[in-house]
């Protein structure tokens, strides 16, 4: 009989454990409001011809976020939910289509030096982070 009551009250016991790791579906008692504060660009410099047959025209670009607010932790893999542009949108290219040409920039045509690469990526906050990395175009 003693075991039966024991084992009653493991069951209560780990039900109402259960409960308090899981929670009733409702908020969270504790959120943090976590945000990108700095990204990285690699490679944070390139040089390719343009007169080389597609793909050695290309340079494919990632960004990674590199810091964060306090207390959260990001994945160190490539960050694929923001935007490229470059200063040189005649001779250069980048691709913000979701997919593998995600950051492959394309020399069309050489250019007087370093064109600048910009990724834009939402901060999580509404607000966006920058960071740039420079392409020339020989």
């Amino acid at each position: 009989m003693g075991d039966t009551r024991r084992g009653k009250r493991l069951f209560a016991g780990l039900c109402l454990l259960s409960l308090a790791t899981v929670g009733c579906g409702g908020p969270s008692p504790i959120t943090l409001a976590c945000k990108i504060t700095a990204i990285n660009v690699s490679p944070a410099s390139a040089t390719i011809s343009h007169t080389a047959p597609p793909p050695g025209n290309t340079r494919h670009f990632d960004v990674f976020a590199s810091a964060v607010t306090s207390g959260c932790v990001v994945s160190q893999s490539n960050l694929t939910n923001g935007t490229w542009s470059v200063s040189d949108n005649i001779n250069v290219s980048i691709s913000s289509v979701q997919g593998p040409t995600f950051g492959t920039a394309t020399c069309n045509g050489p250019t007087s030096g370093a064109v600048t690469i910009t990724a834009t990526v939402p901060a999580g906050d509404g607000t966006n982070v920058t960071n740039t990395a420079s392409l020339t175009c020989n």
